[in-house]
């Protein structure tokens, strides 16, 4: 089931750049269209929320869980994308008041969240009937990496297209997202993912194992997410650009920092594998360094992208695996499925309490997280070591 894992992983890696090709191009977005920086935190927001429900209300008809249900969800979820590129491109189509104008893009965004939430929820479904009890740490492994993957990713794309025009990333990552669909059809067998009968054990949020983990992977997503919505603000706002430069500089930026988080996480695949609490600090404290650095030295903005992404690759990887590696292989299905929400929960977080902080200064969103990582970043030496994990455990999270 090689290509099974490589498809699902391709779905779900798609899938994220497709959710996160928005966020930077928000920015310049919406005052193209005479949206406020609240109304475009609003847009994304509403993604998340739904995404969250909809994982939820996907997740429990798991029976559904056959190539044609992940299609429809896919097709459905694609039209959305598409429909509100092709709205972004033309408003004046459909009405001249932009009240109007913002309800439909935000019912737009919200019934593709909606749709959204159910693809990683049968692509793991998926995923656990193809797995053992022990290899199903790896196979859970492919939704941390896709989904740390994509969303750095996607913005880093919706920068490099950004000379073509600010939908036109939203238009190729729908079009990835259809060529799934097809490799999808040609690859899994025409029959719903088969519950195997499991031995496993749920865990708590709570559990002093994992919470700290779970809090510093929440605090790293809403970061994220919050950079993504508000840097084209700030740097619209700091150089004086217009939409379509701040547009371009963004992109470049954001390309540099996803290879930075591509590179990082394989150095520390490689040479940190076993000590996930040393990639969790090392990130932490660039991360906070590199926003510490947009606050006092934007002139220097690549370096301080390059710091991010940096920061980005040794910190999420870190909290993940350390959260893992704390817990029984039995429990591991929990530790997964605490990964996806905590990307849909900063999807939906992110943007609204970066919009608000950028409302009341430019600086505060920057500011307040340099100020909690740092903080996480202090906390992390009192939290108690976690064993230490076998290769086999973290060795395939990121290659």
């Amino acid at each position: 089931m090689k290509n099974g894992f490589a498809v699902m992983f391709m779905i779900v890696l798609c899938g994220a750049v497709s959710i996160s090709v928005f966020n930077p191009m928000i920015g310049p977005l919406s005052r193209e269209l005479g949206l406020s920086e609240l109304q475009s935190g609003f847009l994304v927001t509403v993604t998340g929320l739904c995404w969250l429900l909809g994982g939820t209300f996907w997740g429990k008809l798991t029976f559904l869980s056959s190539k044609r249900m992940l299609s429809l969800l896919m097709l459905v979820y694609v039209a959305t994308v598409v429909l509100f590129a092709w709205l972004a491109d033309h408003p004046e189509s459909w009405t001249n008041s932009s009240s109007i104008l913002f309800w439909t893009l935000l019912l737009l965004r919200a019934v593709s969240g909606f749709f959204f939430g159910g693809i990683p929820a049968i692509a793991q479904a998926y995923v656990m009937s193809w797995t053992t009890p022990e290899t199903r740490t790896k196979g859970m492994a492919l939704f941390g990496t896709a989904n740390g993957l994509g969303f750095v990713l996607g913005p880093a794309m919706s920068g490099v297209m950004a000379a073509i025009g600010l939908t036109a990333p939203m238009y190729a990552a729908a079009a990835l997202l259809v060529a799934m669909i097809v490799w999808l059809w040609a690859s899994i067998p025409n029959e719903a993912a088969r519950a195997k009968e499991r031995t496993t054990a749920s865990v708590s949020p709570l559990d002093p194992r994992i919470r700290f983990y779970l809090a510093v992977g929440l605090l790293l997503a809403v970061t994220l997410n919050l950079l993504q919505v508000t840097i084209g603000f700030y740097v619209q706002d700091s150089f004086g650009l217009d939409s379509q430069a701040t547009a371009q500089m963004i992109g470049y930026g954001l390309a540099v920092a996803g290879v930075m988080v591509v590179l990082a996480q394989v150095f520390a695949s490689r040479y940190l594998k076993r000590r996930p609490e040393w990639m969790l600090r090392i990130g932490l404290l660039v991360i906070a360094l590199g926003l510490a650095g947009l606050l006092a030295l934007i002139q220097f903005a690549y370096a301080e992208f390059v710091a991010l992404g940096i920061g980005f690759g040794f910190a999420l990887l870190g909290y993940s695996a350390s959260a893992s590696v704390a817990v029984s292989d039995h429990e591991q299905r929990s530790i997964a499925s605490y990964v996806t929400a905590l990307q849909g929960s900063g999807a939906f977080l992110g943007p609204i309490v970066g919009t608000a902080l950028y409302t009341a200064h430019m600086t505060a969103p920057y500011s307040v997280c340099a100020l909690v990582i740092g903080l996480s970043f202090l906390l992390s030496f009192v939290k108690r070591k976690t064993a230490v994990p076998s290769a086999s455990t973290i060795g395939g999270r990121a290659k």
